[in-house]
């Protein structure tokens, strides 16, 4: 025989059925633009046995953003 679900437990179900109904429009994260994805590309092409650390990534996607942004003023 099945344990009885106490009061407490039924209130607590419905409770969170209650959230997710309302909770149905969920927010989106806005997406970050990076140059992560070619950085570890041209990594791989001329080192395939190394990695890279997520702040090493970083330091490399500021620097792209750098450059772009140079030769962007340059050419305006």
């Amino acid at each position: 025989m099945p344990p009885k679900p106490s009061a407490k437990g039924a209130k607590k179900a419905a409770k969170t059925q209650k959230v997710a109904r309302t909770g149905d429009k969920k927010k989106r994260k806005s997406r970050k633009e990076s140059y992560a994805v070619y950085v570890y590309r041209v990594l791989k092409q001329v080192h395939p046995d190394t990695g890279i650390s997520s702040k090493a990534m970083s330091i490399m996607n500021s620097f792209v953003n750098d450059v772009f942004e140079r030769i962007a003023n340059e050419a305006s």
